[in-house]
């Protein structure tokens, strides 16, 4: 849900939300398409229209990439879901997303591209709760990848001894975002890692 999501000439660094995970789950997207078992990935993010960042992340679609499937509505695409904020409105998001999936389910099928829905990937926190609402209420598996994690942090930042609790809370919403975290924990079927650090370091700090 955060960041600034694009397929090419991404702005990575431009603020804090929009670093190296932009370009992971945008590659993800498209080495996705290109598998022969895919017919269409979608990658849900904000739409944002402001005159503080380019235009480009106001278009509601942009096509990623074209998929091995074949079909007009098949490849790989970066849709905006409008939203310009992020924790009061993650379940708004998700329930326009869903209206976005229900619409294009209903698209291919009218087309003759009759798909199963596999999965819905989230990714952090906050699109990770979006995902885990959104597998409850169409019924199909739920994968996460976390990338950075509120308890770990929260950890970090109290070892340091540079802000308070309260003001951690207050900067960062930490408490928000372990419970969406352990949120999405609890609904994933699999959680994607990178290290046995971040096994053993970050998610075990959690309860799921």
């Amino acid at each position: 849900m955060h960041g600034l999501v694009r397929g090419d000439q991404m702005e990575l660094g431009k603020d804090a939300d929009t670093g190296g995970q932009v370009k992971y789950v945008v590659e993800l997207a498209k080495a996705l398409s290109r598998h022969p078992a895919v017919h269409r990935v979608d990658l849900l993010t904000r739409l944002i229209r402001d005159p503080s960042v380019d235009g480009s992340y106001g278009e509601a679609e942009e096509l990623l990439a074209e998929g091995s499937g074949g079909g007009r509505l098949g490849g790989a695409r970066i849709v905006r879901i409008a939203k310009e904020a992020l924790w009061p409105y993650v379940r708004e998001f998700a329930d326009n997303a869903l209206a976005h999936v229900t619409a294009t389910m209903g698209r291919l099928a009218a087309a003759g591209e009759v798909c199963e829905l596999y999965h819905i990937h989230g990714h952090y926190g906050d699109a990770g709760e979006a995902a885990a609402l959104m597998s409850f209420t169409l019924g199909c598996d739920m994968v996460l990848t976390g990338h950075s994690l509120g308890r770990n942090k929260l950890e970090h930042l109290l070892k340091g001894r540079t802000m308070s609790r309260q003001e951690i809370e207050s900067v960062y919403a930490i408490s928000r975002r372990i419970e969406a975290e352990e949120r999405s924990l609890d609904a994933a079927l699999v959680v994607f890692t990178s290290t046995q650090q971040e096994v053993r370091d970050q998610w075990g700090l959690y309860d799921g």
